[in-house]
């Protein structure tokens, strides 16, 4: 007997789009060098900053969405947050499970897409997301912040990484919308992703719903100064 579920082109062309990425990173989790041990300075400096924040209060809840092989969740864990964390990717969160476990912390981890988050709304009173929302479309990047908002307390911080459009794979692939392209480059393993980056105008458009926003951008040279990791550091709170 054939089951009677109707979908739209649109939701099917998601799940496999979903499905695809998982397997993607999947694969990538798999290899050692897509699992850095040492946290970002930038995530040390927020999490030390969120951490006086919230002094002499019971351990503050921590979200770490995209963790992948958890090294920002550990970071949490170590400087005393309740830490949680979220990744599409089954293979990336069973090394997370497997480091925090191995420093004694307790690996309270789920898979989930950034678009729906398995938690209630204001659950957490720090979250992170590192190098992740820019996987995907301008809607998608837009539905990723709101859920992030969503599971915030009021008086919450979050920290958010995302690619510029002065980033080297700007534009180098088939454009989808405004600043959203499917990348047709090479140089690294991102060939066919789809993702979306921000100008500066873009910044305070995106995060709309949060207040006390700041943004900054970093900017990392390589192959002798002919091209450039581009990224913008954006905090904001409840």
């Amino acid at each position: 007997m054939q089951l009677a579920v109707s979908r739209s082109s649109t939701q099917l062309g998601y799940i496999l789009g979903m499905s695809d990425r998982i397997s993607h990173w999947d694969r990538l989790h798999e290899q050692q060098r897509f699992r850095p041990v040492y946290p970002s300075e930038h995530v040390v400096r927020f999490l030390m900053a969120s951490r006086s924040v919230f002094d002499g209060q019971s351990p503050p809840r921590f979200l770490d969405i995209g963790t992948g092989a958890g090294r920002h969740t550990k970071l949490a864990a170590e400087l005393g947050f309740d830490a949680f964390g979220t990744d599409i990717s089954f293979t990336g969160l069973h090394h997370a499970r497997k480091r925090l476990h191995q420093s004694g912390f307790p690996a309270r981890l789920a898979q989930a897409s950034t678009l729906a988050l398995p938690f209630r709304d204001r659950s957490f009173a720090v979250a992170l997301s590192y190098g992740v929302f820019y996987y995907g479309t301008a809607d998608e990047m837009k539905g990723a912040i709101a859920e992030m908002r969503r599971i915030l307390v009021p008086g919450g911080r979050a920290l958010v990484i995302v690619r510029t459009t002065d980033d080297y794979r700007f534009g180098k692939g088939k454009q989808l919308g405004h600043n959203t392209f499917q990348l047709e480059i090479a140089e690294t393993n991102e060939c066919g992703s789809i993702q979306h980056f921000l100008a500066a105008n873009d910044v305070p458009v995106y995060f709309a719903d949060f207040s006390g926003l700041t943004f900054e951008r970093t900017d990392t040279t390589f192959a002798n100064r002919t091209g450039v990791n581009s990224d913008w550091l954006i905090t904001g709170g409840t």
